[in-house]
């Protein structure tokens, strides 16, 4: 049975429904009906002038769970605090995920 919300430090895989100014707001895969929001200080560690030049709606991200405030539902992520590695492995975890679902459908 799944949680409701991620723990913090989490690698969480989701898609990018929507881009600001000041940050994205991503469709979290793994927890239905869960939203988090990646602040444009969290997009890249050098210095960012347009987020959009990064993040772009659609787009599969890789973020790692900042901080979870469960009473307002919010959930802080972060793209830079992500190493390649970890991206590699937690797509291939998701895949692996994917596919066991299918076969117990």
């Amino acid at each position: 049975m799944r949680k409701d919300f991620p723990e913090e430090g989490e690698l969480v895989i989701g898609t990018v429904v929507d881009v600001k100014p000041y940050g994205a707001f991503v469709q979290l895969l793994e927890y239905p009906n869960r939203e988090g929001m990646i602040h444009i200080s969290e997009v890249s560690s050098g210095w960012v002038k347009n987020i959009r030049d990064h993040v772009k709606r659609g787009q599969r991200v890789v973020a790692k769970v900042m901080r979870v405030d469960k009473k307002k539902g919010h959930i802080d992520l972060s793209l830079k605090r992500v190493t390649e590695q970890q991206k590699k492995a937690k797509i291939q975890e998701w895949q692996r995920f994917q596919r066991a679902e299918k076969l117990l459908q």
